[in-house]
């Protein structure tokens, strides 16, 4: 009993934490005018990640090339996801 209580909880946390995403995804289809899924909003939450710690950057200049590392990386992705703006 206690596995099905466990269960159902972390499938309401896992829809807690999947809506805001799929709201998004929305927002960005609408945006890009094509359909996004999940996988590429994620990716996309990623590429601005990236290019906001490459842009706004408060650290040493080794950390600067990580997150442009970082920022290539999560472009690269994105083309591959068939994501194009």
């Amino acid at each position: 009993m206690t596995f099905h209580h466990e269960e159902r909880l972390l499938t309401q946390l896992v829809q807690m934490v999947r809506k805001p995403i799929v709201l998004l995804a929305g927002y960005y289809s609408k945006v890009l005018d094509t359909e996004i899924n999940l996988r590429q909003t994620l990716l996309l939450l990623n590429a601005q990640l990236a290019f906001f710690f490459t842009v706004f950057p408060i650290c040493s200049l080794f950390l600067r090339a990580l997150c442009l590392l970082w920022l290539c990386n999560a472009l690269m992705k994105c083309k591959q996801a068939g994501i194009r703006a």
